[in-house]
């Protein structure tokens, strides 16, 4: 047994039965640190000695069991689907909060465009490990629900959503104390919802990827779709315009890149960092916008497409999705779209029979 201090945290590493425990206490306080070891140490003998189980890490437990099936027919197709418990890998098992794992599903499918059959897959072989761990002696975690179909249901911006944001955005309001800060963070999401880009995707997008002279931008899929290649709307432009006239200037001394293009980027301190978020949910709270994300810019951008009677498929090059299932989730907005056409097309035809 071992308390070991790394900077100011205590971890512990201890081996009760051939079971290694290795976490951080999160304290810096040596007392409730050794509390804390000895508890996990109960706990571990309660399991391993008393119990005859092993406690085993979520990644672990996908590796048995994916050794256990090699060879059948879908073997390859188990290791795919349960990518998606990626973030949980390095939990033990039997720790795994159901409810935690659950949402990361559904967000799966509300914020990264995987469709509800697709997951209900991973959930069957995430249900699958647990049923192994049980039959091989380790200390199994709780399955899973399937989602239903229902779920993941879109988010988009209606127009008038969309309106009241940029307004709650713009640093001209009296909102914002940072106007440069609040320039950039307005910038980020009109690009969001004029490019259909998911938020990583334009954080990291070089000035290499716009062509200015042909009024392009081109988008480098990060989930390994298509790339797309698409002309750049008016208030784009002009967003990419003034960043990177901002960008020529000699920038004053102790001043931020906010605001400005740089570094070889469109929003370079997005592109060196994960980003606080919190401005957009506040500027959604100031107008009354709920249940929205970032990701909801994208939906966004997918909706209107489909709404105004662009086809499926160009929805999907714009897109970049690599399987059309996933540009299925907006099919449900076609049918009114086309209908109004219909009326459009009867209301402009000349009936020589009035009615009066």
């Amino acid at each position: 047994m071992a308390l070991l201090k790394r900077g100011k945290i205590y971890h512990v590493r201890a081996q009760v039965g051939g079971v290694m425990i290795a976490k951080s206490t999160k304290t810096a306080n040596k007392r409730l640190a050794e509390q804390i070891e000895a508890k996990w140490i109960s706990e571990v003998h309660a399991e391993v000695i008393v119990a005859g189980r092993k406690p085993i890490t979520v990644e672990k437990a996908i590796e048995v069991f994916l050794a256990s099936r090699r060879g059948t027919p879908g073997w390859e197709s188990a290791g795919i689907k349960l990518r998606a418990f990626e973030p949980f890998y390095k939990g033990m098992l039997h720790e795994a909060d159901a409810e935690a794992v659950r949402a990361h599903c559904i967000s799966l499918v509300e914020d990264e465009d995987y469709s509800v059959n697709t997951i209900n897959v991973s959930i069957v072989y995430w249900n699958a490990v647990q049923n192994h761990c049980k039959e091989t002696g380790y200390t199994p975690g709780k399955k899973l629900k399937q989602l239903k179909g229902g779920q993941g249901r879109i988010r988009y911006f209606t127009a008038d959503e969309e309106d009241k944001l940029l307004v709650s955005l713009d640093p001209n309001n009296g909102a914002f104390r940072e106007k440069r800060k609040a320039q950039d963070n307005m910038d980020f999401v009109v690009a969001l919802l004029d490019t259909g880009a998911r938020e990583q995707e334009m954080a990291k997008l070089q000035l290499s990827q716009i062509n200015i002279q042909r009024n392009e931008i081109t988008i480098h899929r990060s989930k390994g779709g298509t790339d797309t290649t698409m002309h750049i709307s008016d208030r784009l432009q002009k967003v990419i315009a003034r960043r990177m006239i901002e960008a020529e200037q000699e920038l004053p001394e102790g001043q931020s890149l906010h605001g400005r293009a740089g570094n070889g980027f469109l929003f370079p301190e997005r592109a060196e960092a994960r980003y606080n978020n919190e401005f957009f949910q506040r500027a959604c709270e100031r107008v009354g916008i709920k249940d929205a994300s970032l990701h909801t810019c994208r939906h966004t951008f997918a909706s209107r497409l489909v709404q105004a009677g662009v086809q499926l498929q160009t929805v999907q090059q714009m897109l970049g999705h690599r399987n059309y299932s996933s540009t299925m989730i907006y099919a449900h907005l076609a049918p009114a779209a086309e209908a109004l056409r219909v009326v459009a097309v009867l209301n402009a035809v000349r009936n020589p029979m009035q009615v009066t």
